[in-house]
């Protein structure tokens, strides 16, 4: 194993508090996401996101939402998952495969 070393990062406070306080809702730590950032920044030779000028684009406009919020939301999904002929159905494989294509991995 490498080395460690310390990279320090300077940011306002308010994102500071909102970005620790998703690390905890992940159950990761601060220093660990952006090792996770970090690497793969460096194993893919590219930033994991657009880095633009452009007017920023909701994070949820090419995604539909999978998990549901609630008893009752899901519910409703299981309960359209058990009327979706199978016939409707892709494997893991190919939804796993589409994920990576709309994704670019």
């Amino acid at each position: 194993m490498a080395e460690s070393a310390t990279l320090n990062v300077r940011m306002d406070s308010e994102t500071k508090d909102a970005f620790t306080s998703f690390c905890d809702e992940i159950g990761m730590s601060a220093s660990s996401l952006m090792n996770v950032f970090a690497k793969t920044v460096v194993r893919n030779q590219a930033v994991p996101f657009p880095v633009t000028t452009r007017a920023a684009v909701p994070a949820t406009a090419g995604y539909a939402r999978i998990f549901p919020q609630g008893e009752d939301e899901l519910e409703e999904m299981l309960t359209l998952s058990a009327s979706t002929p199978l016939s409707e159905c892709v494997t893991m494989d190919e939804g796993m495969n589409n994920i990576k294509e709309r994704m670019g991995w």
